[in-house]
């Protein structure tokens, strides 16, 4: 039998504890990947049921028009954008990372694209100092 030298030895016990540590790390990751899976799932059935009650389908006869659909779809979308938006509001930089993203779209023509929501955006009609009107 052949004797094993230190350095062998020392290249197997590395191998192994990657190894280990590798399978861990998978173990984790399905694990978690089910849960963004089931998270997912839970978030579609949620939006379902707002956009179910901002479009008022339980009582209505007629379907909604475009219009609502599109309203409502857009008050989906300002949901993802207050997270992402109040995330990078915390952060140190974020305001300003945020302000870029925003000239960067921009700058690349992407004219519908916005990670701000619509209710912190400053309308065309809307006065810069509040509560005085806009002149006519």
């Amino acid at each position: 039998m052949k004797r094993r030298g230190l350095w062998q030895t020392e290249s197997i016990v590395f191998a192994r504890y990657y190894a280990e540590k590798t399978w861990n790390m998978l173990k984790k990751g399905t694990r978690a990947l089910g849960k963004e899976v089931s998270e997912t799932e839970e978030m579609a059935l949620s939006f379902f049921k707002v956009l179910e009650h901002k479009l008022n389908l339980k009582y209505r006869k007629e379907p909604p028009s475009k219009e609502e659909v599109k309203k409502a779809i857009e008050q989906l979308k300002d949901v993802g954008r207050f997270s992402f938006f109040a995330t990078m509001v915390i952060l140190p930089g974020g305001v300003i990372s945020l302000v870029g993203l925003e000239l960067l779209a921009k700058k690349l023509g992407l004219k519908d694209f916005s990670l701000i929501p619509s209710s912190f955006k400053k309308k065309k009609d809307e006065p810069d100092v509040p509560g005085k009107t806009s002149p006519d």
